[in-house]
């Protein structure tokens, strides 16, 4: 089963009311109508955002405003780029306020939160139906450590290609068997933070690559 069961599923399955707050044609019409890359991009959204917004809020607290600032930029594009349009207009408020110190920054925080939740639940609702579908059919395939995916992984590292990222998240399975959870759960930090050195470290420290 390929990826493009997601998007497929989520444009039966989406109300009106869902599509008002992820619209799902616009996002897959911003990645040039590909729709593995837009199931990916989903999966991505959900992963990242699954703290909602208290990354935003802790730096604030901590007195990080660039941090906050850089978080509600980061989440503004993220969400513009999978079609959450009200959420992208609240972030770009936020960093704008962030970036201008308006004094409106809490008030701008508290009307994005809910609108997160509000993604984050459809996503978890449109996506659960089709991964569990994907996942079983993949099943037979899962306990297959194929060493060609840690030969692939090394070498996407070592190029500093995003691609890293994807194969992570695809071919979890048989990495997780290949590298165990705790050296796989590092490796997988590294890349998400595109810090490639330090993903290569992790697989060397173990003897998993010379």
């Amino acid at each position: 089963m390929t990826d493009d069961y997601i998007p497929s599923a989520i444009e039966r399955r989406a109300d009106a009311a869902a599509r008002e707050i992820v619209d799902v044609g616009d996002g897959i019409d911003r990645v040039m109508g590909d729709r593995d890359l837009y199931a990916r991009m989903l999966r991505r959204f959900r992963k990242d955002y699954s703290d909602g917004d208290q990354p935003i809020r802790a730096a604030l607290s901590a007195g990080d405003r660039a941090l906050a600032h850089r978080l509600s930029h980061t989440l503004k594009g993220a969400a513009g780029m999978i079609g959450a349009r009200p959420l992208h207009l609240l972030a770009c408020e936020l960093e704008t306020a962030l970036r201008t110190a308006s004094g409106s920054e809490k008030a701008c925080l508290d009307a994005l939160t809910p609108a997160l939740s509000q993604v984050i639940a459809i996503l978890d609702s449109l996506l659960s139906e089709a991964a569990q579908k994907k996942a079983h059919a993949s099943q037979p395939d899962a306990a297959i450590a194929d060493p060609a995916l840690l030969a692939q992984l090394l070498d996407l590292l070592m190029s500093g290609n995003g691609a890293a990222i994807d194969l992570l998240d695809d071919s979890e399975a048989g990495l997780r068997m290949i590298l165990g959870d705790a050296q796989f759960e590092e490796v997988v930090l590294a890349a998400n933070e595109f810090d490639y050195d330090r993903a290569l470290g992790a697989l060397r420290r173990r003897g998993h690559a010379s």
